[in-house]
């Protein structure tokens, strides 16, 4: 099954990342397979499950949380054209090439999400991240957003 997030950033441009791993972890951390540098984003904010016909997503703690269509979520079974918000940053979610155009005003209109401030609460003691495992490595490479040209940080919020 071919699954993949497209980032749709506030000037409408548009990023495929394809999904090519069972699990992949969104953070700010460098051991994480989609690596965001924002502190909106936690260092393991959640990982994204493709499993057989079914993609879902799970909340790893995150202190901004993790939205699908507007809703905060612990988890969730995502479907193709499904917003993602995580920190940020909204990515449409494609299955098998579906939807096959994304109209960025409407994601950018749509997807507007209102991340509450950074949790007051402290961490939950003896709650280690998850463990980078190697024999889920592909021979693709990991997608970073470390690209001098893109400095999320400095882009309104969704």
């Amino acid at each position: 099954m071919s699954v993949s997030l497209v980032l749709v950033t506030p000037d409408g441009k548009q990023t495929e990342i394809p999904l090519r791993r069972p699990v992949q972890v969104i953070g700010r951390q460098t051991d994480c397979q989609i690596r965001i540098p924002s502190g909106a984003i936690s260092r393991h904010h959640c990982e994204v499950h493709v499993d057989g016909g079914q993609v879902s997503v799970r909340d790893l703690g995150s202190s901004n949380g993790t939205f699908v269509n507007k809703r905060r979520v612990s988890q969730a079974d995502l479907a193709p054209g499904d917003l993602l918000a995580v920190g940020d940053l909204v990515f449409v979610v494609r299955v098998e090439g579906r939807p096959a155009a994304i109209e960025s005003d409407d994601v950018l209109e749509d997807g507007q999400v209102s991340t509450p401030p950074p949790s007051s609460k402290p961490a939950k003691p003896g709650k280690a991240p998850p463990k980078h495992d190697p024999s889920n490595d592909s021979s693709v490479d990991d997608f970073d957003f470390l690209n001098e040209e893109d400095d999320f940080r400095k882009q309104p919020k969704l």
